[in-house]
């Protein structure tokens, strides 16, 4: 399968001014009510996509926008693009292509490895620059070069180039990472980005509750954070290799996305290292999966 042969051609709009994305959707909209090929009216399918977009933007790094609507009664899977003369500026970045996806409630068999065909194009280093000045019939030539896989692997979903931490790293640099990315868990690699171990913001934490401590049973005698103060005192001293535990996670990028949720259900992980031989490569989260599976 070519993903040319999923885009409409009528429905490939080169040059056109719009002010914002959702101009540009309306129009795709448009285009495929009056070819008859919505099973609501467009307004109807411009309000779903509209609170779609309301969730969170759909505008990845490289400049390409996913809007997309599930349409109740609908069993297809449409597909307009928006190629403008130049990159729409907005508040989330400057947009050089839209694509606009239409599909059922419970998503086209297509709709996921269409959505990776393109999102793994976008990772070129000249998409979408290299459609720019082309015409419809080069457009989808263009897009019929790039081939469908029907079987989706963690790989098609993961966080690519996943921040990590060394042995030597300080606890007082792997708190500064776990606060300023909002992350809990790290892969510790070593100088060939082999995965050697694993490190959570629990760890830290219990460098600060010592073992006698927590032996305890009952400290809400514990008023002050003393503990806690031992351990600032402390935390470019002590090193993630310390700390650090036996990577106990891990799937090979072939690895299917049954199989990582399966992980994620079983073993109670809420991350999951993706590796390529020994080199870690990605990490898909139980958030990849709400927002590229399950809303995506």
């Amino acid at each position: 399968m070519k993903l040319g042969s999923f885009i409409d051609k009528k429905a490939i709009l080169v040059g056109d001014n719009f002010n914002s994305v959702l101009e540009a959707v309306d129009a795709l909209i448009n285009i495929f009510e009056k070819r008859g090929l919505l099973p609501v009216s467009g307004e109807e399918v411009k309000k779903i996509i509209r609170e779609r977009e309301e969730t969170g933007s759909t505008l990845l790094p490289t400049g390409v926008a996913i809007p997309h609507g599930r349409i109740e009664g609908f069993q297809d899977l449409l597909i307009g693009v928006w190629l403008p003369a130049a990159p729409l500026v907005t508040e989330e970045g400057p947009v050089s292509i839209v694509f606009c996806f239409l599909t059922s409630l419970t998503g086209s068999l297509n709709y996921l490895p269409v959505l990776s065909s393109i999102a793994k194009s976008c990772s070129l280093d000249n998409f979408p620059q290299n459609l720019k000045g082309a015409t419809q019939n080069e457009i989808i030539q263009y897009f019929n070069t790039m081939v469908i896989r029907k079987e989706l692997t963690v790989e098609d979903i993961m966080t690519t180039n996943p921040v990590t931490c060394h042995q030597e790293t300080t606890i007082g640099e792997l708190a500064d990472i776990f606060y300023q990315k909002g992350l809990s868990f790290l892969p510790v690699v070593d100088e060939n980005n082999h995965q050697i171990g694993e490190v959570t913001l629990k760890d830290i934490l219990t460098q600060g509750v010592p073992d006698y401590i927590r032996r305890l049973g009952n400290v809400r005698f514990l008023k002050t954070l003393e503990p806690f103060e031992a351990l600032l005192r402390n935390e470019n001293n002590i090193k993630v290799k310390d700390i650090m535990r036996p990577s106990k996670r891990g799937l090979p990028k072939e690895a299917s996305i049954i199989e990582v949720v399966s992980t994620i259900i079983s073993k109670g992980f809420r991350h999951i290292p993706i590796l390529d031989g020994k080199e870690l490569i990605g990490i898909v989260s139980e958030t990849d999966i709400l927002q590229k599976v399950l809303r995506g």
